[in-house]
């Protein structure tokens, strides 16, 4: 049984290590590789070719949009979100699933808070939206903030956040202005961009503008601590890393792929073994 992790860059990815790691435990013949895709134009052949020589497969950057036309059915979740991250191959035909979601709200969740006033979130992109679908759908913000690099997938974010039945939402452009506004009072901070991926020298938020006593969760998970992490930390937040979402996501992917039930601290302990931070 071959599963795969399609999207670019994939190199630096842990989820090879989380899901081997599980079916050793498990018994599980299968083996999870990486497909590196830097083209969106390689994208259909690549999808037909899993079609025929996989049991299921996850996808990352750049890709969870443009997978979502590909695919021949997409769950609710994923329909709404208009991204997918998991993909289950039954026959020949594929089904999409967005399980970023969960893995979010379900990392989130750990911080102990149900609701947060106000919100502002870094990045459009899928893992984005599947943020914001996330803290609509448990009706989680008054007020959200979104920004991205020119500002037009934010709005049209913000746009579907309203849609979904947060109060009041705002996309802008990233600038000191936009970034400023979207952090002051802010009792959530989240960042769904790639700033920070490994260059622990990045973050997507100046440490002066981090609202004291919130909560950040930063996607990125490589480096484990990000700058924009130890800066709440240092500001009196709660921080939550990027693997506790890759965790608990994988576990909803072991659900979909064999109708397991998988522990995500265990998963998350895997990945941090990988990284050579465990044992």
């Amino acid at each position: 049984m071959r599963l795969y992790l399609i999207g670019s860059p994939v190199r630096h990815s842990l989820s090879p290590a989380i899901y081997s790691a599980y079916f050793a435990t498990a018994g599980i013949d299968a083996v999870y590789d990486t497909i590196e895709v830097p083209s969106t134009n390689e994208l259909p052949g690549v999808i037909e070719w899993l079609r025929r020589n996989s049991a299921g497969f996850n996808v990352t950057i750049p890709h969870k949009k443009g997978v979502a036309g590909l695919v021949d059915e997409l769950s609710d979740d994923a329909s709404a979100i208009g991204a997918v991250n998991t993909v289950a191959v039954a026959g020949e035909r594929l089904i999409g699933y967005n399980t970023d979601w969960l893995g979010f709200l379900r990392s989130l969740a750990t911080a102990g808070r149900r609701r947060y006033g106000k919100a502002l979130v870094i990045g459009a992109g899928g893992a984005a939206s599947a943020a914001v679908y996330a803290l609509a759908r448990d009706r989680a913000v008054e007020e959200l903030v979104i920004i991205s690099r020119s500002g037009v997938t934010a709005a049209a974010l913000a746009e579907r956040a309203r849609e979904w039945g947060v109060p009041e939402a705002l996309g802008c452009r990233a600038s000191t202005e936009c970034l400023r506004r979207g952090a002051e009072g802010a009792e959530l901070v989240v960042n769904a961009s790639p700033v920070g991926m490994g260059d622990p020298g990045a973050s997507p938020l100046p440490k002066e503008m981090i609202p004291g006593d919130c909560v950040v969760l930063d996607m990125v998970y490589r480096p484990l601590m990000t700058r924009l992490l130890r800066e709440a930390m240092n500001k009196g937040c709660i921080a939550i890393d990027g693997l506790w979402m890759l965790a608990h996501q994988a576990a909803e992917n072991i659900r979909i792929w064999f109708g397991l039930r998988a522990d995500p601290a265990s998963l998350r302990e895997a990945a941090i073994t990988a990284m050579g931070w465990g044992p």
